[in-house]
């Protein structure tokens, strides 16, 4: 028969501390130096000499026109044109209501040779007109600008107190173990590592 056998596991209570040590820095801040530096320049240039010349009165006269000026005429021409073409078709109706039905009359030939006699006794002339001369304009050479003499200039900046931080130390207490007593019973042996 087995014997039963009491086992007893008793663990001690254990505190732990953690410390930090108070620590005082001091350091200081390095001069600073600095400096801004432009070179002088010259920033004079020479402007060449020009010439601008208009031919567009001369061109103009041998039939030349540019966008506007064209659009200026014909705009114009066909403003005319449309109030001579309303006058003579107004004429020509006024014709059919006052003679149309007259015996013996055919209006729409007579209109016809009317038209046909005033074309080949249009008269036709010729504008003779002095073509003027381009216009030129002319700029001298000339220099432009102003010297910029640059700058130096240097500057330290120093501070005249040292930085300084200061680490107050600490002290912790705080339980690592708790203790701790385990009793239990096994046959026939000791139970020593369980």
């Amino acid at each position: 028969m087995e014997i039963a056998r009491l086992n007893i596991r008793q663990t001690l209570p254990r505190i732990g501390i953690r410390t930090q040590l108070s620590q005082l820095e001091t350091h200081s801040t390095p001069a600073q130096l600095s400096s801004d530096y432009q070179a002088p320049r010259s920033n004079i240039g020479l402007e060449q000499s020009g010439i601008d010349i208009n031919s567009y009165p001369s061109r103009r006269a041998y039939g030349y026109t540019n966008n506007e000026d064209f659009a200026r005429e014909k705009g114009q021409e066909g403003l005319q044109k449309l109030k001579e073409g309303i006058s003579r078709h107004n004429s020509l109706a006024q014709d059919f209501i006052n003679n149309g039905a007259k015996k013996g009359r055919n209006v729409v030939a007579e209109q016809a040779k009317r038209e046909l006699s005033s074309r080949i006794s249009k008269q036709r002339y010729m504008d003779v007109q002095a073509i003027p001369d381009p216009e030129v304009h002319g700029t001298p050479a000339q220099t432009k600008g102003q010297p910029d003499p640059g700058h130096y200039t240097t500057s330290i900046d120093v501070e005249h107190m040292a930085k300084s931080d200061f680490n107050r130390g600490k002290v912790e207490i705080y339980m690592q173990q708790k203790g701790d007593i385990r009793r239990w019973i096994t046959w026939g042996k000791y139970d020593t590592y369980a």
